[in-house]
């Protein structure tokens, strides 16, 4: 087992409700917590994922077309590009 020394600052211990459970406890808790988080984050579950993914371009410019899926689908990559896609694709 590893042995991990952290100084955690007195405006958060001061924030911590006495609940007589160890503070160790809470702070693996809190490590099982974001591990878990992190290990099922996916960027396609993002706001700004499904905003790009609802993006829809009719007039569709070959610089961003990648290909085609099974279905025969164009396979574009404007979510990698949605800047240049959103701000600069009108001219001012």
């Amino acid at each position: 087992m590893a042995r991990l020394t952290v100084e955690i600052p007195d405006a958060m211990m001061s924030n911590l409700i006495p609940t007589g459970q160890p503070l160790e406890d809470i702070v693996l808790t809190a490590l099982e917590q974001y591990i878990d988080t992190e290990k099922d984050f996916s960027i396609t579950q993002t706001k700004t994922w499904q905003l790009c993914g609802s993006l829809e371009v009719s007039d569709r410019e070959t610089q961003y077309m990648a290909g085609q899926d099974e279905a025969g689908k164009i396979i574009t990559t404007y979510a990698e590009h949605i800047d240049d896609v959103v701000y600069y694709a009108v001219p001012y």
